[in-house]
């Protein structure tokens, strides 16, 4: 299975192709994020149009991709069955009104069966009370999602100690292949900038070069 390069509401099911990581639901939720209500409102509201979108072009990517959106970015991840396929489902999405950055994770032209599902799922549930359960880590920070073994986590960190002690719980969860780090780090230089992927950690295949990189939407 290769990958398109790099250019991205919470879910518990392990139907669909990707495992989203259920880390807090209501407005609790939404009220202890570092994440403003009215950001985490918007960025909602993205979602929600991004998936109307697709939706309108084909319905089976509502549950064959995933989609995180912060302060306007957004992660894709998931399977599509073509290269072309994949062209779309990212024009579509970097057409979208509001979009600021496209950060492309799908993974092109292999069936995502119900074993691999499952071991995502299973996953998936390793993560959430180890990271509820970490000391210097608040997860409902994170979004986090689990496609292929893969690990997806996009969000703020307070500190580089806490980011640092994040992507250690999650690359040394049980079943982790790669944790792809998309997290921003408070009172640093990148404070305020688009969250940039800048670590792939495991032992998967190295990313191949493709012309449909990350996009800025300005």
């Amino acid at each position: 299975m290769r990958r398109l390069a790099t250019l991205a509401v919470l879910a518990s099911t392990i139907l669909s192709a990707c495992v989203p990581v259920a880390l807090g639901t209501g407005a609790g939720y939404v009220g202890l994020q570092d994440r403003p209500v009215g950001q985490t409102t918007e960025d909602t509201g993205l979602k929600i149009g991004i998936k109307n979108n697709l939706a309108q072009v084909q319905g089976s990517w509502l549950t064959d991709i995933g989609i995180d959106v912060y302060y306007g970015d957004v992660l894709l991840t998931g399977i599509v069955a073509t290269r072309a396929e994949g062209e779309k489902v990212l024009d579509i999405v970097r057409r979208t009104e509001g979009v600021k950055r496209v950060y492309n994770e799908l993974f092109v032209g292999a069936a995502y069966s119900a074993a691999q599902r499952a071991r995502d799922g299973w996953i998936a549930t390793q993560i959430q009370p180890r990271l509820f359960g970490a000391s210097d880590a608040y997860p409902l920070n994170y979004l986090i999602t689990v496609v292929n073994n893969n690990v997806y986590i996009m969000g703020s960190t307070g500190s580089s100690a806490e980011h640092e002690h994040v992507l250690h719980v999650l690359r040394t969860t049980r079943g982790v292949a790669q944790v792809h780090d998309y997290l921003t780090v408070a009172n640093s230089n990148t404070a305020g900038q688009p969250p940039v992927k800048r670590n792939t950690f495991g032992s998967g295949a190295s990313r191949q070069a493709d012309p449909l990189a990350d996009s800025d939407m300005n």
